[in-house]
């Protein structure tokens, strides 16, 4: 990604007061509640929050077809990986050959249908909805089709939990699990599914939330004068964290996506501490219950998370090792800690940390989905390891328990509400305020 010099970074200079009557768009961040204008963005510009650095909009090039052509070849993509072979392993003159709807499918069949369910709705079921969201959308912009506030809404709810990425890190790590002992053939629904990963991520990457909202609804404005550069809250404003929208605070429902609204998640605290002693109590047995069972020349052995690590660090295997220490031990005790701190920040008065503490946030919201990768890993090699007595794997209790502390973790980033780190400051007090709006990229 390069910035030309033409499009260098602007900084947007207002007088403090405005009213309906300007053209610029009224925003406010979702992270730290600081009100102010949208310039009109050029296609590849960005506009970020000065005060906390959040990018609050983004244009695209062509904003109607590419999202919806990335998402259609996605879901082709996605249909070819369930047509054909996915991967086959060949030991002691055996074969075990799987598609890719067996990952799911013959954990169901062996009762183990917790992780069997969890595994076909992170890799199949989620993703393929939002690629079809993505399409039914973008056509509506064009046709005025119905329920796309509906499909809008369970998009951007649904988007964390759609784990691709993150089965096909898990897929690279088995194979180095496995090329040791097995022969390893990669099928053509294995590459087709990697290509269904590229795009779709790169539909998320061209996808105009902005943009997309605004061809469903107009941004309802407040009709009141405001001061740019203070925060909503000062002002009896408030944002819809759906459609983005600014809303007076008695008002309990968007106006745009007609979800209920409040100034604040509630009880956002105590629902955030909740989830994490929650997370706590599941980690322990997590960790000391086994993972996995593998049968191996009729001898059977339990591995546990830290086992498993030891065993692959022990065997040479230092990258996997690390990858899965990190993403099964490292991450999940960092974002719990890291978690209670700030809900810590929180509570205290006139903190000054809201910039620093809030990318924190950011980056422990996004990493704590890794943690995922264990789970997909043990689930991927349940599926395909099935030789009977002469080598098996099967998953263990703990597998469930930790793919509870990973969706209890991100349930508990989702509930905390990260402008409470900005509340306890200091309130506006300038009637000028300076800040950059927009940085103009190539995309």
């Amino acid at each position: 990604m390069k910035t030309s010099a033409d499009t260098a970074a602007r900084q947007v200079q207002y007088s403090g007061r405005t009213d309906s009557r300007d053209n610029a768009e009224i925003v406010l961040c979702p992270h730290c509640d600081l009100l102010q204008q949208l310039p009109a963005l050029a296609p590849g510009e960005e506009a970020h929050c000065l005060r906390c650095h959040y990018q609050l909009d983004a244009r695209q090039h062509n904003p109607v077809a590419r999202p919806a052509l990335y998402a259609a070849s996605a879901l082709l993509m996605l249909v070819l990986a369930n047509l054909f072979p996915f991967v086959s392993m060949a030991i002691a003159g055996n074969r075990s050959e799987i598609h890719f709807f067996d990952t799911s499918a013959v954990l169901f069949t062996e009762y183990h249908q917790v992780l069997a369910i969890l595994t076909w709705l992170f890799i199949q079921a989620v993703p393929a909805f939002c690629m079809m969201a993505v399409i039914y959308l973008k056509a509506g912009m064009r046709y005025n089709l119905p329920a796309r506030i509906w499909v809008a809404r369970v998009l951007y709810m649904l988007k964390p939990w759609s784990m691709v990425d993150i089965f096909l890190m898990g897929l690279l790590i088995s194979f180095v699990k496995l090329v040791a002992t097995a022969e390893i053939s990669l099928g053509m629904s294995f590459w087709a599914f990697c290509l269904f990963c590229l795009l779709h991520l790169r539909t998320f990457q061209v996808l105009d939330r902005h943009a997309l909202w605004a061809s469903i609804a107009p941004n309802p404005q407040p009709l009141t004068k405001i001061s740019a550069g203070c925060s909503g809250l000062e002002q009896q404003l408030k944002l819809c964290q759906c459609c983005t929208a600014v809303l007076p605070i008695q008002q309990r429902h968007c106006s745009r996506c007609h979800t209920k609204v409040t100034s604040r998640i509630p009880a956002s605290l105590q629902k955030t501490l909740a989830l994490l002693v929650t997370a706590c109590v599941l980690y322990i047995p997590a960790n000391i219950l086994p993972i996995m069972r593998t049968v191996s020349f009729g001898e059977v052995t339990d591995s546990t998370i830290i086992s498993g690590f030891i065993l692959m660090w022990q065997d040479g295997e230092y990258p996997v090792a690390i990858v899965i220490f990190l993403a099964s031990v490292v991450i999940p005790i960092v974002k719990i800690v890291v978690m209670f701190w700030l809900c810590y920040l929180a509570m205290r008065p006139r903190q000054l940390t809201g910039k620093y503490s809030g990318n924190i946030y950011r980056l422990v919201d996004w990493v704590g989905r890794w943690s995922m990768v264990d789970v997909l890993v043990v689930a991927f090699m349940a599926a395909l390891v099935r030789f009977g007595l002469l080598a098996s794997v099967y998953p263990g209790i703990a597998a469930v328990l930790f793919a509870a502390v990973v969706i209890t973790t991100m349930l508990a980033a989702v509930s905390f509400d990260p402008r409470l780190l900005w509340d306890n400051q200091q309130p506006c007090k300038n009637t000028s305020c300076q800040y950059q709006t927009a940085k103009g990229v190539t995309t």
